[in-house]
């Protein structure tokens, strides 16, 4: 009886390492919808890569994630992603262009991708 709990006890210990391990993906319609309140945070995004730009001079560039509820671009200092690839970003939320106090669109700042 003894193993039986031990056994029983290891197996939950692992499920919820597993799951407090695993990354939660957000969805790009909820940053869109409410831009303030990821601004400056960390987010996970998954999706499907549509326009791309790259300036090599500058070493920076943009793409476009899409995730089926938004699209939104992806600022990056590494050459983007092949268009229809789908890949994993993880980056901070930040407004593309600040006007006065007024911001103008966001993007995410990369700092990975997978």
């Amino acid at each position: 009886m003894k193993n039986g709990l031990r056994i029983l006890f290891i197996i939950i210990l692992f499920t919820l390492t597993l799951a407090v391990g695993c990354s939660r993906t957000d969805k790009i319609g909820d940053i869109l919808a409410n831009p303030a309140q990821y601004e400056g945070k960390e987010v996970n995004i998954h999706g499907y890569v549509g326009n791309t730009f790259w300036l090599s001079i500058l070493n920076r560039g943009a793409f476009e994630l899409g995730d089926g509820s938004g699209t939104i671009w992806i600022v990056t200092n590494q050459p983007p992603p092949q268009k229809g690839a789908q890949v994993s970003v993880r980056g901070n939320v930040r407004p593309a262009f600040t006007l006065g106090d007024r911001s103008l669109g966001t993007v995410i700042e990369e700092t990975k991708r997978n």
